[in-house]
């Protein structure tokens, strides 16, 4: 028996499908190769008119919706919004420089098969035949991850009909396989691939879109359908995703690993798609995805809270997945990974580039800002906005989510594998024999018993809230699911530069710790709550019935690598470290010792813990051993409420209920809107997105659909 079995024996139902269905796969590198309704489209719920209640409003506002230009023709002096966004000449810089690094590397016998995209789109050099022929095995073979390497696959394919590149038998075989392949859950066929998060669900939709715009009139083998079927097929299934990702935002928030499979997966439908409006939606998804990366990159790190993460992806920042992108489309950072997927899409695509406005913001804010975000779908809002718990096409955008197993949706859940007969396929095979409980009443009565797991590892809607100086950034989703479990996220970093930097975690034990890639991600969340310069963490665990100590261990621990910074300091229960000029202090109500085991790690026993991050710097805080004594002498009071009266902002209060107060003064907690900072204020759920800056400004309108850039407008 093996071990996910036992599991699913040792846990029951709820948690069997709280972490097995997460299409986790700590071994993947994720760089690539190596039934609708009425409200899928985005509308407005009252059904009137689209006023989109944002009141960024310029002079060139065309709020009327009635779908006509704004007048371009009148003597001003600002670009008008039906103009051609240009790129500016420094991405256009950085796009051929990592191109020319990415050709490089993807030469035989090394290179990727993203490698061979850059050297298809170059046409300088010899093929690395046998990656892609590695790729077409994992497609042929529908293995997990097949619809990364198939959406590299059809971008060699399109770029070879542009200009012929590909050798003929090569070519052939490429063909036969794209026309071989299971494209959905809902085709016949043995398969072995993860089909429902909310990468996986784009990649497979882009995927069958390109290859049936590339053979109309062809039968799929697997399917018997045409090649004009598939992608009719993937329209109406891609019609969905983007509305809702357009109008609340991504589930798999600010995704260190998987925003890059997205985020390539939407390049191919911007550079290949024949449906302008899904070109248009695509385009601007990447725009917000852009304008997150902004506002949330600090040191070339993608230094926020993630609401998918992995352990090799959290310790060393040099594996951030998103680091090519925030480099390529903004500038910030650096790059390292030649066979990056969005990378090396982004290296050769001809018809997307961030909108100079972006790139702006992106220098603009990177010394100083303060910024809240909404994203993501609450389960129990759901109805709400047309999303359901028993149509197929509803329980798909909770797959989405990783919310199979919450108690409204578990029922829906055990139909819908029924129903397609996935219980042979990826992960659910663990789970067939339970296939008895298919309509049993027990199913949300056992989901309800075990809701902090069955509701927990569900991505539900995260507020975030960053705040930037020049010399550090604290960002962390605030008071988010406090005392459920998560299988991926990340609540909360405080982040000096992109080797300094620190976090916590409550973590389970054991092998199920090692299913999910290591104790620092997933686990009990916190919560969490900050303001400015300072956050208070709050950790606590509920009794389950059968399992609590099973499971789940009585610890918390920090992540704090001492050899990262310049001076380190202990002070009672206070850890605190200097970067350069920059500090960071972090306390644990129950005595903290390092492990013995390595130099990063800061373990403070208990079912219940607090922990407290304050950072500064010399400018604002003197000398470090000024800030030491600040921080160590200030008075912490720990009830029914903490108090603690922070050195820089004065009387801090919150509990595990109730508001966050500072100086006393009630700090927001949320829920946010979409967009909350400087440049942009959106209310979520909205159509239309008004980004700003400098007289500049970006509209993107998910409704019509239409993407909008002016230069020189008045503010």
């Amino acid at each position: 028996m093996n071990f996910r079995r036992l599991w699913v024996l040792a846990v029951f139902l709820p948690l069997a499908l709280a972490f097995l269905p997460s299409c986790a796969n700590p071994g993947d590198d994720d760089s690539g190769p190596s039934q609708g309704d009425d409200d899928a489209s985005p509308v407005d719920d009252d059904g009137g008119d689209d006023d989109d209640d944002n009141d960024n409003d310029s002079p060139s506002d065309d709020d009327d919706n009635d779908n006509d230009d704004d007048d371009d023709s009148a003597d001003d002096d600002y670009t008008g919004p039906d103009d051609p966004l240009e790129p500016s000449a420094d991405f256009l810089a950085r796009q051929a420089e990592f191109l020319a690094y990415c050709d490089q590397y993807g030469a035989p016998p090394l290179g990727t098969t993203n490698g061979q995209v850059c050297r298809a789109f170059t046409g300088t050099g010899q093929f690395n035949e046998a990656a892609i022929l590695l790729s077409l095995n994992t497609i042929a073979s529908r293995e997990d991850t097949a619809d990364f390497d198939l959406n590299a696959v059809l971008r060699l394919l399109y770029l070879d009909r542009e200009e012929s590149i590909l050798p003929a038998d090569l070519k052939a075989l490429m063909e036969s396989t794209v026309l071989t392949f299971k494209y959905w859950l809902d085709e016949s066929g043995p398969d072995d691939m993860c089909w429902w998060s909310e990468n996986h669900q784009v990649l497979f939709h882009a995927a069958e879109l390109l290859a049936g715009q590339l053979f109309p009139d062809q039968i799929f083998y697997n399917s018997l359908a045409t090649g004009a079927e598939h992608a009719a097929h993937a329209r109406e299934l891609l019609d969905r995703w983007l509305a809702i990702r357009g109008r609340f935002g991504f589930a798999e928030w600010h995704s260190n690993v998987y925003l890059n499979e997205t985020m390539a997966a939407l390049l191919n439908l911007v550079d290949y798609s024949d449906d302008e409006a899904i070109t248009v939606k695509a385009a601007m998804l990447l725009d917000e995805l852009t304008f997150d990366l902004a506002s949330n990159t600090y040191d070339g790190l993608y230094a926020t809270a993630h609401g998918r993460t992995y352990e090799s992806h959290l310790l060393d920042g040099l594996t951030d997945s998103t680091r090519e992108a925030a480099w390529i489309l903004l500038g910030l950072g650096d790059y390292l990974d030649p066979s990056n997927f969005t990378g090396a899409f982004l290296a050769t695509s001809e018809k997307y580039w961030p909108p100079v406005i972006l790139e702006d913001i992106a220098a603009a804010a990177a010394p100083a800002l303060e910024h809240r975000q909404r994203d993501g779908l609450d389960i129990a809002a759901g109805p709400s906005y047309g999303v359901g718990y028993e149509d197929f096409a509803d329980i798909l955008v909770w797959w989405g989510m990783t919310g199979y197993a919450a108690p409204p949706i578990i029922a829906g859940t055990f139909e819908m594998v029924e129903y397609y007969n996935l219980w042979e396929g990826y992960l659910w095979s663990d789970l067939a024999f339970l296939r008895f409980l298919v309509g049993s009443p027990l199913l949300p009565s056992l989901a309800e018993t075990y809701e902090p797991l069955a509701r927990g590892v569900a991505l539900e809607s995260a507020g975030t809230y960053t705040y930037r100086t020049s010399a550090y950034q604290l960002s962390g989703v605030q008071d988010y699911k406090p005392a459920l479990w998560s299988a991926q996220v990340q609540a909360w970093q405080a982040t000096l530069d992109r080797t300094a930097f620190v976090f916590t975690s409550y973590p389970s034990i054991g092998w199920l710790t090692s299913l999910m890639d290591g104790p620092w991600i997933g686990g009990w969340l916190p919560r969490a709550t900050f303001y400015r310069n300072v956050g208070v963490i709050q950790y606590w665990r509920p009794e389950l019935p059968l399992i609590d100590h099973l499971l789940f261990a009585d610890y918390t621990h920090a992540y704090f690598k001492r050899s990262a910074f310049d001076q380190t300091a202990a002070r009672g229960h206070w850890v605190i470290g200097r970067k350069g000029e920059a500090y960071v202090a972090l306390y644990s109500q129950n005595p903290p010792s390092w492990s013995a085991q390595n130099n990063y790690e800061l373990i403070a026993p208990g079912r219940e813990n607090i922990w407290i991050v304050e950072l500064g710097d010399r400018e604002h805080n003197g000398p470090f051993t000024q800030f030491v004594n600040a921080v160590a002498g200030a008075t912490i009071e720990i009830g029914d409420r903490l108090t603690y009266e922070s050195p820089s902002l004065g009387e801090v209060v919150v509990g595990r209920e109730g508001p966050l107060t500072v100086a006393g003064e009630t700090v927001d907690l949320g829920p946010f809107a979409r967009w909350d900072n400087p440049y942009s204020f959106q209310e979520y759920g909205a159509q239309i997105t008004r980004i700003h800056y400098d007289g500049q400004r970006l509209e993107l309108d998910f409704q019509t659909p239409r993407r909008r850039y002016w230069s020189g407008a008045a503010e």
